[in-house]
């Protein structure tokens, strides 16, 4: 399926979008026992990789709250096959809908059975963090590199499943995060994702 991520949540009427280590599988963890340990803390994003790798544990793992961590307050999807923009509100409405269980809508105003999990086969970057230039008219002053990208969401039941399997660019932004001692702390964001389009063929 050579559909962006992006292009899979818009279909499905669920929303959006994924990271740094390549082959990382994911499924959504079941509520920790009370009395048990607590989920390890998510690492502060002072690297664009890092960001990423919370980026792909937030989703993986059906995380709403950090998902809505990772993201910059201008943070948008631009998806290029259906001309059509998405930003920071719209995306984490649809996400956290997702992540929620509720069913997806399908185009034709049609209902599909909800996400039940959601596996990150692949997010391996095949390119290096480049700067984009305070010019840029979509992600100025940021930084981008390009995303092989697999994930596969099985829907509720466990029978049926559909896979998102493409190339996509990311950008990042980072700020200075004051530490309320009269120091500041990087922390990387992610400000926008670029679908591409399909090869030909």
């Amino acid at each position: 399926m050579s559909n962006k991520i992006s292009r899979l949540i818009l279909t499905a009427g669920l929303a959006l979008l994924v990271l740094a280590g390549g082959g990382c599988i994911f499924s959504p963890e079941p509520d920790p026992d009370p009395g048990g340990p607590p989920p390890d803390p998510y690492i502060w994003p002072d690297t664009p990789d890092k960001l990423m790798i919370n980026f792909e544990r937030s989703y993986a793992e059906m995380n709403a709250t950090e998902y809505e961590n990772v993201l910059h307050d201008d943070y948008k999807f631009i998806f290029i096959e259906y001309v059509e923009v998405w930003y920071r509100q719209q995306d984490i409405q649809s996400t956290t809908n997702m992540f929620e269980g509720n069913p997806g809508q399908n185009p034709d105003g049609s209902y599909r059975d909800p996400v039940q999990s959601i596996s990150i086969n692949t997010l391996i970057r095949q390119t290096p963090w480049e700067d984009v230039p305070a010019n840029d008219p979509d992600f100025p002053s940021s930084k981008r590199a390009l995303y092989q990208v697999q994930i596969v969401f099985t829907l509720e039941g466990g029978e049926n499943t559909i896979t998102v399997d493409s190339d996509q660019l990311f950008f990042v932004k980072s700020e200075e995060i004051d530490q309320g001692d009269g120091t500041t702390r990087t922390r990387f964001y992610l400000y926008g994702q670029r679908d591409l389009p399909a090869p030909p063929g």
